[in-house]
């Protein structure tokens, strides 16, 4: 897991995005949603979770996240363990699920295609 966060962390810095510490924001609730990684670009936020494996459980718990702070959440599975309902899942509620060998580019593909739901 650790190699994608720094493959992130990369791929954010060559974009002109800064990170974010401590990665939490707060949301329209009130609540402080904390997540993996958080980057922003100063007028947009991108938040990451990282899973092991993912399932529907996961995509929902990071929907919560992405619906209270209006920030861009994805999710990322280094193993690449990831349910077909999860995939079903995170493209209706618009959101990516990252394979490990997607994480180096995740920015250059975010800034060229923006409505694509898996990398």
């Amino acid at each position: 897991m650790e190699f994608e966060k720094l493959a992130l962390e990369v791929s954010a810095q060559k974009a002109g995005l800064k990170s974010v510490t401590p990665h939490v924001l707060q949301g329209s609730s009130g609540v402080e949603h904390r997540f993996d990684l958080l980057f922003t670009d100063g007028l947009r936020n991108y938040a990451f979770d990282c899973y092991e494996s993912v399932t529907d459980i996961e995509v929902v718990k990071s929907y919560a996240k992405k619906f209270d702070t209006g920030c861009s959440v994805s999710i990322v599975s280094p193993a690449g363990k990831v349910s077909d309902a999860a995939k079903e899942l995170a493209l209706h509620y618009d959101m990516r699920i990252l394979a490990p060998e997607a994480a180096s580019t995740y920015f250059a593909l975010e800034r060229a295609v923006p409505s694509r739901t898996f990398g």
